[in-house]
């Protein structure tokens, strides 16, 4: 018996990779602000330079904006979308994690303007 191989092209298209960008931006950056901010706290104490915390979440809070810019910006209309609802659901899910991961930065950094670092 002989079998046949099946194979299966797989297309990858430019926006799969700028989504799953405009996805994980979100919360890399929620994570490298909350990591950073953590470890400067000391640092920030010491030099009396609270607003180094602050321009860090101010900063890294572009990346989430970029991105649920990109997701928004790729969601077609459901009825558009040919591969089942697979483009419109990822630039929606991406776009409600980004805008998430917006506001828990900037829940994060609300302290910022009523504590001292070595509070």
């Amino acid at each position: 018996m002989m079998r046949e191989e099946i194979t299966k092209d797989i297309e990858i298209r430019p926006s799969s990779i700028s989504l799953w960008s405009a996805i994980l931006a979100g919360p890399i950056a929620f994570a490298v602000a909350l990591e950073l901010r953590y470890a400067l706290v000391g640092w920030a104490c010491v030099n009396r330079s609270t607003w180094v915390l602050t321009a860090i979440a101010a900063s890294l809070l572009l990346l989430p904006i970029t991105g649920a810019v990109v997701c928004w910006r790729f969601s077609p209309a459901p009825e558009e979308d040919r591969v089942g609802g697979r483009v419109y659901f990822m630039a929606m899910g991406g776009f409600i994690l980004d805008c998430a991961c917006i506001l828990a930065i900037i829940a994060n950094t609300i302290p910022d303007f009523f504590l001292h670092a070595c509070d």
